[in-house]
């Protein structure tokens, strides 16, 4: 599988010069939070958003310290963070503008979790285009705000398409692992500071350090914050929401929305490793410069990543009411979608309707090549040994699941 394409050499080549910032990764965020500053002038940042920034600033640090990060990568990385910083203080002036904003409801959110490659995207996507559903589009977490006509959001999501198909230019590989569209509902990845999934860019053991005793809470009150904004003045709907990171976020996804249902998809531990390490390799090289790219090293940082947070997210749910997680059997669902997916719907007390039923089949016709790709467990280290001991018994929790469900 092709994973980086000439252009991306040369791109790198070009931007090498301004990857230079990244040396002073501090200077460099304090100049673009101070840019934000001076451009919201009048704008009053909460307590939280200043210490919450404080870890973004801290997280740039972390990257930054990767001797391997190319060019692209950091300009990447840079984007993000400005994003994230610009969005900060655009949600604050839309509340001082609206202050009504804050008393938007949001009711009984659906967050759907699971190890990455387990069916989460396809499940996200059913739930989120249900007539009683909704989640976020690309378009609208990279420009929030309050109702558009339909010719300015045609125009952000041009813009917001044109911004990706630079990268998917750059690396081939991703529209298969993870097919993405401007106006497609997507993760709530972009509206989140900290994400396990950061280490996907390169691998930063200090990251994964810092972000064990990490608080979440503020990440997901600015998440319900965002939402309040895109469902103020529109039709309310029932969000459908994604990210790996939440299944381990789970305590404080709770914290934030308690009333909110967990909807859990399980697959094979030994399946979903080759995969999430495949999609690892991918953005890897999109990054970093391709020499440094070490499968090994990537197959060692998910299998430390990804048991933890099936631990994490298992000793957490026993601490909530029974009823808040929906367990989904990726093999039983795959085997018989038409069964399982109208059962997953009553049990989110969601009406599974015609449209749901049309949704469902061409979701599942999807072109063949939009579909999975192409991995190895050897490529990157592993062996169903090493896989069997960092999950303990979650292998046999899925195929006691699976049997149970058939």
């Amino acid at each position: 599988m092709r994973r980086t394409t000439a252009r991306l050499r040369l791109v790198n080549a070009l931007t090498a010069p301004a990857a230079r910032a990244r040396h002073d990764p501090y200077r460099f965020f304090d100049r673009m939070l101070d840019g934000q500053r001076s451009a919201n002038a009048g704008v009053a940042l909460t307590a939280e958003d200043e210490s919450e920034l404080q870890h973004l600033r801290r997280f740039l640090g972390f990257i930054a310290d990767v001797p391997s990060l190319s060019g692209v990568g950091w300009l990447s990385v840079q984007d993000m963070v400005k994003t994230r910083i610009r969005n900060r203080f655009l949600v604050r002036r839309l509340q001082a503008e609206h202050p009504e904003v804050r008393e938007e409801r949001i009711e009984a959110p659906v967050f759907v979790i699971g190890l990455p490659r387990t069916a989460t995207t396809l499940t996200h996507k059913i739930l989120a285009n249900a007539p009683g559903g909704r989640g976020p589009y690309m378009w609208e977490m990279d420009n929030i705000g309050l109702p558009r006509s339909e010719e300015q959001a045609a125009k952000l999501a041009r813009q917001t398409q044109k911004r990706l198909d630079q990268v998917l230019m750059l690396s081939p590989s991703w529209s298969r692992i993870h097919p993405v569209r401007a106006d497609w509902v997507e993760e709530i990845y972009f509206l989140l500071n900290q994400s396990r999934l950061h280490n996907t860019m390169a691998p930063m053991p200090k990251y994964v350090e810092f972000l064990r005793s990490y608080d979440a809470r503020p990440d997901y009150r600015f998440v319900r914050e965002v939402l309040q904004i895109l469902q103020f003045r529109r039709p309310t709907p029932r969000w459908m929401l994604k990210h790996p990171d939440c299944l381990g976020e789970t305590a404080a996804i709770h914290h934030v929305f308690p009333d909110a249902k967990f909807v859990w998809t399980h697959r094979d531990p030994h399946t979903v490793m080759g995969s999430m390490c495949s999609m690892a390799e991918s953005l890897g090289y999109l990054h970093n410069h391709p020499k440094s790219v070490d499968p090994h090293e990537i197959g060692q940082v998910w299998l430390q990543i990804l048991p933890e947070m099936v631990e994490r997210a298992r000793r957490e749910r026993i601490q909530m009411p029974r009823e808040t997680t929906v367990d989904v059997a990726y093999h039983a669902m795959m085997a018989d979608p038409h069964r399982y997916v109208p059962e997953l719907f009553d049990k989110l007390d969601l009406k599974w309707t015609d449209a749901d039923e049309t949704n469902l089949r061409e979701a599942l016709d999807r072109p063949r090549d939009q579909r999975g790709h192409e991995y190895s467990m050897a490529h990157y280290g592993l062996d169903p040994a090493m896989i069997d001991g960092a999950f303990g018994d979650y292998g046999l929790f899925v195929d006691n699941l699976t049997a149970s469900a058939r």
